[in-house]
């Protein structure tokens, strides 16, 4: 069963003429490199309008002790514009943020970038083939295309837990961190063990009375390997091609790390899917041996 939908478009000398060809919504890297995406293609008709005063994204908004990337810093890039110079494995928060104000700059972005501005709503005007998107100041703003880049991981969600109204102490959100709350002496539970927890915990374990941490699900924990890139380590990743290599290598590595598997074909897929299972039939045919 098929469904047509018929669409009646304004007459050409009738139909309004959009604002701007492009509004690009969020100026974090993915915003960042939906720009220079576009100026590549020779479009340079487009806005970038994001909520925050920074750009930056994720990495404007969570400041949080202890926030860094999860990845790789050489590997957290885009892969036209690699550094050399970062200062960890896994670089701070305020380099990724202070990275992406670089690209803006070098990519002539700013002038592009409507900052301080929140979309409030985004709808399709059919009649004349463009989008309609509303700001926080109730302000219109129309544009052909309309490319989403906002992020959820600076858009707090409170558990949802019987009597958390009610608590006595002080309740915050990694995303909303409050640095006029001084942790040290004090008694502090963390609720939760994803990446965020993880950065957040060594950060404050060894400046509160006490840390309590509460996790509902078990995860498989391994010992982080980050340290200052210095010495012979700054002298590798500033040689492009050196550099270049050891991103490929640590891209195979994350994926295979983080997901059992590798992107790509699909023959390549089924190969990476077919060995992660390997251990599982071995795990499954010897439970079934001891049964």
């Amino acid at each position: 069963m098929t469904t047509s939908i018929d669409i009646e478009e304004a007459p050409t000398a009738e139909r309004v003429t959009p604002d701007h060809e492009v509004i690009i919504v969020g100026a974090g890297f993915g915003g960042i490199g939906a720009g220079i995406a576009l100026q590549r293609r020779g479009i340079h008709d487009f806005v970038i309008v994001d909520k925050w005063d920074r750009v930056g994204g994720t990495w404007h908004a969570n400041t949080y002790p202890g926030v860094a990337v999860d990845i790789p810093s050489f590997i957290y890039s885009f892969s036209y514009e690699q550094r050399g110079d970062w200062s960890r494995v896994f670089a701070p928060g305020e380099e990724l943020r202070d990275y992406a104000d670089d690209m803006v700059d070098k990519y002539s972005l700013r002038e592009k970038l409507r900052l301080n501005t929140t979309i409030t709503s985004a709808v399709f005007d059919e009649h004349n083939s463009l989008w309609r998107l509303t700001t926080d100041g109730n302000e219109e703003v129309t544009a052909r295309f309309a490319v989403m880049a906002v992020g959820g991981l600076e858009r707090p969600k409170m558990p949802d837990i019987a009597g958390l109204d009610d608590f006595a102490g002080t309740l915050m959100h990694t995303a909303l961190w409050d640095h006029d709350v001084a942790l040290a002496g004090k008694r502090v539970a963390v609720i939760g063990t994803g990446a965020t927890s993880l950065q957040l915990v060594p950060a404050i374990v060894d400046e509160v009375e006490h840390l309590t941490v509460f996790q509902r699900t078990p995860i498989w924990v391994f010992p982080k390997f980050d340290m200052e890139i210095t010495g012979l380590s700054r002298w590798v990743m500033e040689r492009k091609h050196i550099r270049s290599a050891v991103r490929l290598i640590g891209t195979v590595a994350t994926e295979v790390g983080m997901s059992g598997m590798l992107t790509g074909p699909s023959w390549l897929m089924n190969l990476s899917r077919q060995a992660a299972e390997v251990p599982t039939r071995a795990w499954r045919e010897a439970r079934s041996r001891i049964r």
